[in-house]
C-alpha cells in the first residue's frame, strides 16, 4: 500500500502547488462531467449526477452497483482527450498493452486490471460505439462528439457480449435533437501539431433529425531520423461521424450512424537507442503507413407496448491497414539481391535490400442484436440474441539482403493467412428489488464461436543455402461457453451503496495468426476466468465528494499468452501458448472532492498484483523457464491518477479555469523477443510519472480559448523496451512524447 499512497501524495502535492495561487480566495469548483455552460463555479458539483447505461438501462453512476468510470464529452474536449489511450492510469486498471512481436498499434489490446494483456488475435477489452462492438484493430476510434465514455471493469459478457473478460470501454455519442448545435475546436501545439474539429446537429425535418462530425489532425512528430532525415513518427488524419434519427413518435427512434476516418503515417515501431536517450531515430529504410476504418451501423428503439422495449443494432465495419517497419531500426548492409519466384505468394523475381518487415491487414466484421427488456413487478428483465461474422485477411513480408548480420543468405518469407470467426449467443439478466434497500441480480450467457484459419507461407533462401520452404496453414475448432454473473447490492444509507459480485468471464480460442511451422499451426485453447469483487460507492460531506472502492480477485485458466519462440533458424515464431493457471489480487479507488465553490480535487488508483499459478515458457527441452510465482509481462502493478480544477470567476458567464493532472504508471516487464533470446530472457521499462498544466478563459456561447503545457517537468519515459532482433544487445525503447505546448479554442456558433 505503501508504493500507492507515496506517488499519490506526491501527485496531489504537486497539483495543490500548480492551483496555490488562487486559494487564498475561496469559492467553488469541480470538474464537468456532462455538459457545462460557464457560471461561476470551476466545473459541476460532485454531487451532479452522470447517468451511464452499464446495465442496458438509465441509471445514476453511483447507483450502479459495479466499478464504473464515467467522463463526460464537454470534460474530454476542455482536457484535449482525442481516444481511449489518454485514458490511460485515469480509469483505474485500464492501460494499452504494446503486442509482443512489436510496437504497432495493429498488434495493441487495451487491458483492465491485468487481464488482456497478451490476447492472441482477439482482445480481452472490447470497445463499443452506441451499443455496437469493435473489432480489435478498430478501439482507438477517434473521439467524435461525444456525450460520454463509461469504462466497465471486470466481465461484462452477459450484457455486452463477447470479448469482455476483462471490461468494456463504451463510448455514446451526442444524438442530434430539434435544437441548432454548431461547434468549433481549433488546436495547435509544438511539432506543427495541428487539429481542427467541427460539429453541427439539429432538425432537417417532422420528427427527423441529424448530425455531423468532421476531424483533421495532422503532426510532423517529435522523432528524428537521423539517417534518412525528417520525422520519424508524424501523422495525417481524416474522420467524419454522421448520423441521421428519426423518432416519429415516442414509442420509437431509430438512428441510422456512420463514419469513416482515413491515416497516413509513420510509426516508431522499435523507437529509439536508450543508451542515448535523444528522441533520435536511426532507420535506414522507411515507408508512409496507412489505415483506413469505415462502418455504419442502424439502431432501433420501440416501445411495444406493456412497459417493454425492442432494441435492435446492425452494423458492419471494415478496416485495412498497411504497416513497412526497419526491422533492427540500425544501418545495415543494403547491398541489392533478387531471388526467384515462389508462387503463388511471389509470382515473379523480388529483388530487396536490408531488412525489412510489411504487414497489411483487412478487417471485415458484421453484428446483429436484438434483446427486449421490460419490469414484472419488482424485477427488471432483459433477453435477447447476437449473432456476429468476422474476416480477417492478413499478408506479411519479410526479407533480408545480402550482407545482413547474422544471416548466411538472402532471404524472403511471405505469409497470406486469413481467419475466419463467426458466431451466434443468447443471454438474460434479472434485477430482483427485493426491498427499497436491497437488490440482486443474475444473468447467463450461452456463447459459440467457430474459427477457420486458411492460407499459406513460404520460406525462400538465396545462395548459398538454396532452399523453399512452404507451409500451409489449414485449421479449424469450435468453442462453447456459458457463463454466470450474480451480484447483491445493500444501501444501509441514501448516500451509501455496498455491493459484491461474481461473474465468470471466457474468450473464445483461436488459430495462431502467423504460424511459422507446422508445429504452431494448431488452435489453442478458450481462456476463462471468475471474478469476485466487493465495493462502496459512498457520497460525502453533504454530498460535496464522492469515494469509491472495490476490492477484487480474478482467478484465471486457460490464459492465452503469445510468446516469441527462437527455432534457431532465420527468425522467430510467434505463438500463443495457455498458462494453465494465474490469478489477480486487486483494489481500486476513485474520488472527486468538491472543497469550495472553486476547487475541486479528483483522484484514482489502482493496485493489481497478477502472478502465473502454473506457467512454464519452453523453448526447448534443454531451455524451459518456470515463470510460476511470478508478475505478469506487459502490464503495470499501480497506476495513479489526481487532478485539480481551479476557477476565478469574472462574472457575467466568464471565469479563468485553471487544471492540472498528474500520473503515475508503474515498472513494467516485456518478453526480450530476439533470434537469440532464451526463454527466460526479459526487459523492463521503469516507472513514470507526468504533469500537465493548462489555464482556459471561459465565456459565453461556450467559448473556451485554453494554452497547456504537457509533460511540464520534460522527462524522458519510455514504453517497449526490446533489443536488436538480430543481434541482440542494443536496447531500443519507444518514447513518451516530450514537453509540449499548445492552444486550443472552442466556441459554440
Amino acid at each position: 500500500m505503501q508504493r500507492i499512497l507515496e506517488p499519490l501524495l506526491r501527485g496531489l502535492s504537486l497539483l495543490t502547488l500548480c492551483s496555490s495561487p488562487a486559494l487564498a480566495d475561496s469559492g467553488d469548483a469541480p470538474v464537468d462531467t456532462a455538459a457545462h455552460a460557464a457560471d461561476d463555479s470551476a466545473v459541476a458539483n460532485a454531487s451532479d449526477e452522470i447517468f451511464v447505461t452499464a446495465r442496458k438501462r438509465a441509471e445514476t453512476l453511483q447507483d450502479v452497483p459495479m466499478a464504473v468510470t464515467a467522463v463526460g464529452g464537454a470534460e474530454l474536449e476542455r482536457r484535449g482527450v482525442q481516444d481511449v489511450n489518454d485514458l490511460t492510469a485515469e480509469v483505474p486498471g485500464l492501460f494499452t498493452a504494446p503486442g509482443s512481436v512489436n510496437n504497432s498499434a495493429d498488434f495493441a489490446y487495451l487491458t483492465m486490471r491485468g487481464v488482456g494483456f497478451n490476447a492472441g488475435l482477439e482482445p480481452a477489452v472490447g470497445v463499443f460505439v452506441d451499443g455496437m462492438y469493435l473489432p480489435q484493430m478498430g478501439f482507438d476510434a477517434s473521439f467524435l462528439d461525444l456525450d460520454r465514455v463509461e469504462v466497465l471493469r471486470g466481465p461484462q459478457g452477459t450484457l455486452f457480449g463477447r470479448n469482455t473478460q476483462g471490461g468494456a470501454v463504451n463510448l455514446v455519442t451526442r444524438m442530434p435533437g430539434p435544437d441548432l448545435r454548431a461547434r468549433l475546436l481549433l488546436e495547435a501545439a509544438q511539432f506543427d501539431s495541428y487539429r481542427l474539429q467541427g460539429a453541427i446537429s439539429g432538425q432537417i425535418g417532422a420528427q427527423l433529425y441529424a448530425g455531423i462530425t468532421a476531424e483533421h489532425r495532422r503532426s510532423d512528430g517529435f522523432l528524428r531520423n537521423i539517417v534518412g532525415g525528417g520525422r520519424q513518427d508524424w501523422f495525417r488524419q481524416s474522420a467524419v461521424r454522421g448520423t441521421l434519427r428519426w423518432a416519429p413518435s415516442d414509442s420509437i427512434d431509430v438512428a441510422l450512424i456512420g463514419d469513416w476516418s482515413d491515416r497516413d503515417y509513420n510509426e516508431a515501431i522499435r523507437g529509439v537507442r536508450l543508451a542515448t536517450r535523444r528522441y533520435e531515430s536511426v532507420v535506414d529504410q522507411d515507408a508512409p503507413d496507412r489505415k483506413d476504418s469505415r462502418g455504419g451501423q442502424l439502431n432501433v428503439a420501440a416501445q411495444l407496448g406493456g412497459g417493454v422495449t425492442l432494441t435492435s443494432i446492425s452494423g458492419v465495419r471494415y478496416t485495412s491497414s498497411d504497416v513497412f517497419t526497419d526491422m533492427d531500426s540500425r544501418i545495415t548492409a543494403q547491398n541489392p539481391v533478387t531471388l526467384p519466384a515462389s508462387p503463388p505468394l511471389a509470382q515473379t523475381p523480388q529483388s530487396f535490400r536490408g531488412a525489412t518487415l510489411d504487414v497489411a491487414i483487412q478487417q471485415r466484421f458484421a453484428s446483429q442484436e436484438l434483446r427486449l427488456n421490460g419490469r414484472a413487478g419488482s424485477i427488471d428483465w432483459l433477453v435477447g440474441g447476437y449473432v456476429f461474422d468476422q474476416r480477417q485477411d492478413q499478408r506479411r513480408d519479410r526479407r533480408v539482403g545480402r550482407g545482413v548480420a547474422p544471416f548466411p543468405a538472402a532471404l524472403y518469407i511471405y505469409e497470406d493467412y486469413r481467419d475466419d470467426r463467426d458466431g451466434v449467443a443468447a443471454f438474460a439478466n434479472a434485477i430482483y428489488h427485493v426491498t427499497d434497500t436491497i437488490e440482486a441480480s443474475a444473468g447467463g450467457r450461452w456463447s459459440h464461436e467457430t474459427v477457420v484459419g486458411t492460407g499459406q507461407r513460404i520460406q525462400v533462401f538465396g545462395p548459398p543455402i538454396n532452399s523453399v520452404q512452404p507451409v500451409v496453414r489449414d485449421a479449424r475448432d469450435d468453442f462453447d461457453n456459458v457463463s454466470w454473473t450474480g451480484s447483491i447490492a445493500y444501501r444501509p444509507d441514501p448516500d451509501i451503496l455496498l455491493y459484491a459480485t461474481y461473474a465468470e468471464g471466457w474468450k473464445a480460442g483461436g488459430i495462431n495468426r502467423f504460424p511459422g511451422n507446422a508445429a504452431s499451426n494448431l488452435p489453442y485453447k478458450d481462456e476463462s476466468s471468475q471474478n469476485y469483487e466487493i465495493g462502496a460507492k459512498t457520497r460525502l460531506f453533504d454530498r460535496r465528494a464522492t469515494f469509491n472502492l472495490a476490492f477484487y480477485h480474478i482467478d484465471i485458466r486457460n490464459q492465452q499468452l503469445i510468446n516469441v519462440i527462437p527455432t534457431g533458424g532465420p527468425t522467430p515464431v510467434s505463438v500463443v501458448e495457455s498458462a494453465a493457471r494465474a490469478h489477480v489480487d486487486g483494489v481500486e479507488a476513485e474520488f472527486v472532492a468538491t472543497l469550495s465553490d472553486r476547487l475541486q480535487l479528483r483522484g484514482s488508483a489502482s493496485y493489481s498484483r497478477s502472478r502465473f499459478d502454473d506457467f512454464v515458457r519452453v523453448f526447448t527441452a534443454a531451455d524451459r523457464t518456470d515463470f510460476s510465482g511470478t508478475p505478469f509481462e506487459n502490464v503495470p502493478e499501480t497506476t495513479l491518477f489526481a487532478a485539480a480544477d481551479y476557477a476565478v470567476p469574472l462574472g457575467t458567464g466568464r471565469r479563468i479555469a485553471l487544471h492540472a493532472e498528474y500520473r503515475y504508471v508503474d515498472a513494467i516487464t516485456y518478453q526480450d523477443n530476439t533470434r537469440a533470446s532464451r526463454s527466460g530472457d526479459q526487459l523492463t521499462a521503469p516507472a513514470y510519472e507526468r504533469v500537465d498544466v493548462s489555464v482556459s478563459y471561459e465565456g459565453r456561447r461556450g467559448l473556451r480559448l485554453t494554452a497547456y503545457v504537457d509533460n511540464v517537468f520534460d522527462s524522458f519515459d519510455y514504453s517497449f523496451p526490446s533489443s536488436d532482433p538480430l543481434l541482440g544487445g542494443d536496447l531500443f525503447v519507444v518514447p513518451l512524447p516530450p514537453r509540449q505546448f499548445g492552444v486550443r479554442a472552442a466556441v459554440d456558433l
